[in-house]
């Protein structure tokens, strides 16, 4: 049911702060969210990201300095994307800290920040908060350990600290993204190599793949930011999760390349390290209440359509 508040929010322009607005899945949601609401941005470089985005831009250094008040004034919904990339070369100890701190810390400062204004808090997630092991299937009902692997950790500590928004009366959403397919992300390192005929599987590929187009991925976070009935944890991806032999092969129809190639595990050990653990974990995810619970249309359900749809654009 769509409750009378919901309506209100998409005839009304909505005020809005976004974190990591210029990263690959910010640059997507900030032109769709401008055409219609009234966007501000927080950034460690504000001329090159009101250059690139065309909206108000806020300076933060997360590490040093506290949310600018007036990044704050009126605005009802934050959508905190800000993170240290995952797949950026091996995960020292100190490159841990970083991706950590970035999640943790920043919204932790955002929290502490609200305003009596805010509404809504939408922050990201990812499923890396599951097991990431085997076949087993999982959505939203997961119970998350107190002791996990390094990706558990970062996850649930960075969902315990945007919960604690709700202590000032704040909704908040927590968006566990897949893997998201589009003209940037994973994609962007796969694509030159399966159009030279040099793609192929992991390991044996039987690892599972949560993928979810960019286009729907922003259409989710818009709609968690607009619709009341959106709260908690949201798996953000297609009903129609793929295993990484299947990936490949569909990605190859795609191109009209052949996929033969096999990279076995221990040379993807030998480079990334504990990072390989993002290429050869297998996440089988649900997204229950996106389907059941919020009734959301994908545009995107099959994977041969969305990769035709970003090779189309490429």
């Amino acid at each position: 049911m769509i409750t009378y508040r919901t309506q209100l929010n998409r005839l009304n322009k909505m005020n809005f702060l976004i974190t990591g607005a210029t990263g690959f899945i910010g640059q997507r949601l900030v032109a769709r969210l401008k055409t219609e609401h009234r966007i501000k941005v927080l950034s460690r470089n504000r001329i090159h990201a009101e250059r690139l985005l065309g909206v108000p831009v806020y300076d933060w250094n997360y590490l040093l300095d506290p949310v600018p008040a007036e990044a704050l004034e009126d605005t009802q919904v934050i959508i905190h994307l800000m993170g240290e990339n995952l797949g950026n070369g091996r995960w020292t100890e100190q490159r841990k800290q970083e991706i950590y701190q970035s999640r943790i810390l920043s919204t932790r400062k955002l929290v502490e920040a609200a305003t009596p204004n805010l509404k809504r808090f939408i922050c990201g997630s990812a499923i890396g908060i599951y097991p990431g092991i085997g076949d087993a299937i999982y959505d939203e009902t997961f119970v998350v350990p107190t002791e996990g692997n390094f990706m558990q950790t970062i996850c649930r500590d960075w969902e315990d600290e945007a919960k604690k928004i709700e202590n000032k009366g704040v909704c908040s959403v927590s968006i566990r993204t897949g893997v998201v397919l589009g003209l940037g992300g994973m994609l962007e390192k796969l694509l030159p190599l399966f159009k030279l005929g040099l793609g192929g599987s992991i390991g044996d590929g039987k690892q599972w793949l949560p993928w979810i187009h960019i286009d729907d991925l922003v259409s989710v976070f818009i709609a968690a930011a607009l619709d009341d009935r959106y709260q908690g944890p949201v798996n953000a991806v297609s009903p129609n999760p793929t295993q990484y032999q299947e990936f490949s092969e569909t990605l190859g129809k795609v191109l009209h390349r052949p996929t033969f190639l096999t990279i076995p595990v221990f040379i993807l050990k030998l480079a990334l390290g504990e990072a390989a653990a993002l290429a050869l974990n297998s996440y089988r995810i649900k997204p229950a209440k996106l389907i059941q619970s919020y009734s959301f249309h994908f545009k995107f359900k099959q994977l041969s359509t969305a990769l035709e749809n970003i090779v189309q654009k490429s």
